[in-house]
């Protein structure tokens, strides 16, 4: 009966230094050149899309690490007006009750605020002060001048019978300012972008 020859420690050691992981599958192999960091052809011709891809992300977290507040909160404000006109699709201009207003430089439609963000910076991102609204309203037509009724007006009464009188008088009571951080903005994007991606799935 033929016995096998067990491997000698040092000539053990010597094949597992000589074999490393490959960059991009992960997997063991033996290096035929001592630079080589991929297994074979199939993922060497991975690697300039992994580079690209590592280029990139380095890129936009040097952007991001740059950001100004400014460009957050705007970006914040972005996402939370998408989330208002999704959430008010298949509702009316809040001003004017049109379903189907002209399309104009931008589209149809515009998430308008009841209390301004320039007045009231605090109640940028509040969900009762901002419903969807045709941009003529939202640029201060004056469509209401003949029955001497502003577009602000008939915001006001048709915010009254969609939200009710207690939240119309908690939103115009006094609120803290707004002491929002770069972060707060960042959370804000992200809170709102999530939102947006349950509504359009049906979630809740």
């Amino acid at each position: 009966m033929l016995r096998r020859t067990p491997m000698n420690r040092t000539a053990f050691k010597s094949v597992m230094q000589a074999t490393k992981p490959c960059a991009v599958c992960h997997g063991p192999f033996v290096p035929a050149r001592p630079m080589q960091r991929v297994c074979g052809m199939v993922c060497a011709r991975k690697v300039p899309v992994i580079q690209r891809k590592q280029e990139a992300a380095e890129t936009r977290a040097r952007k991001e690490a740059i950001k100004k507040p400014s460009k957050s909160k705007a970006e914040a404000q972005d996402e939370f007006n998408k989330w208002v006109r999704a959430r008010d699709a298949f509702l009316p201009c809040i001003s004017c009750g049109t379903v189907n207003p002209p399309m104009k430089p931008g589209g149809q439609w515009d998430a308008g605020h009841f209390l301004s963000r320039g007045a009231y910076p605090e109640l940028a991102f509040n969900e009762d002060n901002c419903h969807k609204q045709c941009k003529s309203c939202n640029a201060g037509s004056g469509k209401f001048s003949h029955k001497a009724r502003t577009v602000s007006q008939a915001y006001e009464v048709n915010l009254l019978a969609r939200i009710g009188a207690d939240r119309l008088a908690a939103l115009k009571g006094p609120h803290p300012p707004a002491m929002r951080s770069q972060d707060d903005f960042e959370q804000l994007k992200v809170t709102y972008r999530a939102k947006l991606k349950a509504l359009k799935e049906g979630r809740p």
